[in-house]
């Protein structure tokens, strides 16, 4: 619980720099693997951390499981 309490305000400065949290690669050199949504990209960093991509406001934040999950399932169809 403290590791969180400490680790996330060093995160949330990493992808609003957009830059990796694990590897602090840009994530403008990311992969893109493919549209979530009209708006919206899934992109994965060389160090296989996963994020979404917002066309709308040029912001990252990390890809939930869920929503990597769904993307899988649609990518299968």
């Amino acid at each position: 619980m403290f590791i969180k309490k400490l680790a996330n305000p060093f995160q949330k400065a990493l992808i609003d720099k957009s830059l990796c949290v694990g590897c602090t690669h840009p994530l403008s050199r990311a992969y893109r693997l493919g549209a979530i949504s009209p708006s919206k990209d899934l992109v994965q960093c060389k160090c296989k951390r996963r994020y979404i991509f917002d066309r709308e406001l040029s912001t990252y934040r990390r890809a939930t499981f869920e929503e990597e999950i769904l993307f899988l399932e649609a990518k299968k169809k």
